[in-house]
């Protein structure tokens, strides 16, 4: 029988997304074909802000969640096989699901090599020599926040920010009315 994990990430994802939410994977960093910054892994798993204004190039499909993102400032392609989804939650309210493990789960992708990661390219990014120290970081405090503050900035394609309201001018004169 086909999992259900991938319809479930995919309804809550958009359900997330709707209410303008912040939808963040739990992923199982050590599941063959997983692609992510082993820096921000912590006890073999690692929380992943997915929502559309901290990812780029977004692929959600039955077999995987593809995108990029930076960690730190540095662009970094991630592939998630579904299988590596031990979970989803929105990270304003906590709610959400976990996967357990389910041995007569059957994902698209099993009898397929797992070396079939998309290809992502991360072109006019400066990826230069691995110089940042390997530590562990509280992944759902740290990394999610970390994806979130850098989804935009220095990426050539990054469209200015719109400019925020004018602050509204207080009301002159006294605020209080006299009754008769």
């Amino acid at each position: 029988m086909l999992s259900k994990r991938p319809y479930l990430i995919r309804a809550l994802f958009d359900w997330t997304v709707d209410q303008g939410h912040v939808p963040i994977i739990v992923v199982d960093a050590t599941v063959s074909g997983v692609l992510v910054p082993q820096a921000h892994v912590d006890e073999g798993q690692i929380h992943l802000n997915i929502s559309p204004s901290a990812v780029r190039n977004f692929a959600m499909d039955r077999k995987s969640i593809a995108f990029e993102a930076r960690f730190a400032g540095k662009p970094e392609a991630i592939y998630v096989p579904m299988r590596a989804i031990i979970g989803i939650y929105d990270r304003d309210f906590g709610s959400g699901a976990q996967f357990p493990p389910e041995p007569d789960e059957e994902f698209e992708d099993d009898n397929e090599i797992t070396d079939t990661a998309p290809k992502l390219s991360l072109a006019g990014a400066k990826l230069g020599p691995k110089t940042a120290p390997k530590r562990a970081l509280k992944a759902r405090s740290k990394a999610a926040t970390d994806v979130e503050a850098d989804a935009g900035g220095d990426h050539p394609n990054d469209e200015p920010p719109p400019e925020p309201p004018a602050p509204k001018s207080p009301p002159k004169g006294s605020r209080l009315r006299i009754v008769k």
